[in-house]
């Protein structure tokens, strides 16, 4: 029985230092604006973050990080006693993965794989400690468990609100000048989609932190994205009306100093931001914030409106 304590805890320390550096691989990408996951669901969860990925990296870190060591420690310097600080964590890892699970779920319906892949070391920590005799653990899946199953049950605010079903959903308000100029760009294109008022789904967009106009949601299988403002609007009409462009091409950036909502003249129309040639469902293609940004957060001259507000 002992030595099967032991093969459990080596197994333990190796999925531990495997992990962490799972996390160091994923923020080094990062740092090169690169990343291990490139789901549609990885984007989606990195939208909702307050403080874009690192809030979420760093603790996962610190968290393998320090199961590593006192694993180690109690390996090999003989510390059982650290055993109840890896139980504790490795409960609490559980119960904030049964809330991940649930978000994914039942909030967003899309799966981060990324976020996946660092759940299942979590489980086989666990599963590692608990082979080791250390019934504490059953306390953590039943938090996973539970945690996952309430995020079932309780609804979001607006949570009841049932959207259109068309795969283009713009959210306007008849005293915000640019909604206008969306809703010509998408006849202009002969897109089918459906306009409804923004004071309709107020609170429901509210929750999500979403308090401009025009938002443009996009429902299809490939992506459940929201994109506000119009131009954002625009670099995804334009992304999908060139969905394969040549290498030689690329896309336009943004115009900080044009007016709201108003091509750029001259010589800034020319200034282009190169774009790897990955296709239509590349949704980073798709956005125009990179990932440390709140894509809902009003940017400067980004063509949206105050929802309750009037500009015309």
């Amino acid at each position: 029985m002992q030595q099967h304590n032991k093969l459990f805890g080596r197994a333990f320390l190796v999925v531990g230092v495997f992990a962490t550096l799972f996390i160091i691989a994923e923020i080094v990408l990062q740092s090169f604006g690169k990343s291990i996951c490139q789901t549609g669901g990885c984007k989606m969860v990195t939208q909702y973050t307050r403080f874009g990925d690192i809030s979420l990296l760093l603790p996962g870190l610190v968290t393998f990080a320090l199961l590593s060591l006192l694993s180690f420690l109690a390996i090999y310097k003989n510390k059982t006693q650290l055993g109840w600080y890896i139980n504790i964590i490795l409960v609490v890892s559980l119960a904030a993965e049964g809330f991940f699970a649930g978000y994914q779920a039942f909030r967003i319906s899309a799966a981060c794989l990324f976020c996946l892949t660092v759940m299942g070391f979590i489980i086989v920590l666990a599963l590692l400690r608990l082979l080791q005799g250390e019934k504490e653990l059953l306390a953590g899946f039943l938090s996973f468990a539970g945690i996952f199953v309430l995020s079932y049950l309780i609804l979001p605010a607006g949570g009841t609100v049932r959207l259109p079903d068309d795969e283009l959903v713009l959210f306007y308000s008849k005293d915000c000048r640019f909604c206008s100029e969306v809703i010509k760009e998408l006849n202009a294109n002969n897109l089918k989609f459906t306009h409804v008022p923004v004071s309709k789904y107020s609170d429901f967009l509210k929750s999500m932190g979403i308090d401009h106009v025009p938002t443009l949601y996009i429902n299809n299988k490939n992506q459940r994205i929201y994109l506000t403002g119009k131009e954002a609007i625009d670099q995804y009409l334009h992304c999908r009306q060139n969905p394969q462009p040549q290498k030689s091409e690329s896309l336009p950036v943004v115009n900080k100093k044009a007016k709201p909502g108003k091509a750029a003249k001259g010589k800034d129309q020319k200034k282009t931001e190169a774009s790897p040639d990955t296709g239509s469902q590349d949704l980073n293609r798709m956005l125009p914030y990179d990932n440390q940004s709140n894509p809902f957060e009003k940017q400067e001259d980004a063509g949206m409106c105050k929802e309750t507000e009037k500009c015309d």
